[in-house]
């Protein structure tokens, strides 16, 4: 491939990381004091990384060619259940063990929905839409109105100290990358993702992946409710509420083929910072709630727009001269 060819379509897989460095320099000509202080930069990426967590399972989904829209309701479900555990019904817990009951009920919720969608071979938008709605309603019929105390230190130091969170994330996007790159099953995800059948062929069982891979997305929204209740310093029946369709956005501008098959972590990473960055740029400008949520409704639309040039320009790109 000649050298032009591949630095266009280095620009074109890697679009996320220059939409970054474009609007990060329009929001610092316009807002220099926010915008180069280097606590607004570390609180920006530290208010991303719950988001992150749900934008990962998001991202394993659509790899995977399926969806999960449950995963942001989800997150708020297992907050409230397991800050039930941890300070009413088992406050004896030692605090080691109580930072990994939401990741075992995320992986526990995650897996119910792989066993429909995998073995039982059910739509997968229509699970996961009966499991939001389920969620949903539980999370309020556990309690209507939120935690505050109780928690041990440790519970809330992953999600409250904001160096762990951001070195916790980042360690885990580079080890899920690596495991998608470098693993039998990573490959396997992105297998099933491009063609099931095929993969079946080959000797992959599509449904096995599927399930782990719905149950590893909802581990992830275990740490998501870990990292929320600690930034937050408790659990509100709210937590994580309409998170999924900003986790879609991040997931797709960060790359991640809609059809599944295709996309890398790394640029995930990309896509998660590019929301940071947006809520971070709107904050500065003091832009109204109710007006944000019509902005971050344009930005999923954005996301598809931007998923649909970058797939035209990499066809381009790659057809024989």
């Amino acid at each position: 491939m000649p050298d032009k060819k591949k630095l266009q379509l280095f620009f074109v897989n890697n679009l996320s990381w220059f939409l970054i460095i474009f609007f990060y320099i329009v929001f610092a000509i316009l807002r220099p004091k926010g915008m180069l202080n280097f606590s607004t930069i570390t609180f920006m990426l530290h208010a991303a990384v719950p988001l992150g967590f749900i934008v990962i399972g998001v991202a394993l989904c659509l790899l995977l060619g399926g969806l999960d829209l449950s995963l942001a309701q989800m997150t708020g479900f297992i907050g409230m259940l397991s800050a039930l555990i941890v300070t009413r019904w088992a406050p004896g817990i030692p605090a080691i063990f109580s930072i990994f009951i939401p990741v075992i009920l995320g992986l526990i919720a995650g897996g119910i929905n792989g066993y429909f969608v995998g073995f039982l071979d059910l739509n997968p938008f229509l699970v996961t839409l009966g499991s939001y709605m389920a969620y949903e309603g539980g999370t309020l019929l556990l309690q209507s109105y939120p935690i505050y105390e109780g928690f041990p230190p440790l519970y809330l130091a992953f999600g409250g100290v904001n160096y762990i969170a951001i070195a916790v994330f980042i360690l885990v996007i580079l080890v899920v990358s690596f495991i998608l790159k470098f693993t039998s099953f990573g490959l396997h995800i992105y297998g099933v993702g491009g063609n099931d059948k095929s993969s079946h062929m080959l000797g992959v069982n599509p449904a096995r992946i599927k399930f782990l891979t719905f149950s590893l997305a909802g581990g992830f929204a275990g740490l998501a409710a870990l990292f929320y209740t600690g930034f937050l310093d408790s659990v509100p029946p709210s937590m994580a509420d309409g998170d999924i369709f900003m986790a879609f956005a991040g997931a797709i501008i960060g790359g991640v083929e809609l059809q599944g098959g295709r996309g890398s972590m790394i640029n995930v990473l990309a896509g998660i910072i590019f929301l940071a960055l947006i809520e971070a740029g709107l904050s500065m400008f003091n832009v109204d709630p109710y007006l944000r949520r019509v902005a971050y409704g344009f930005l999923v639309v954005l996301a598809i727009i931007i998923n649909k040039t970058r797939n035209y320009f990499r066809d381009r790109i790659l057809q024989v001269s």
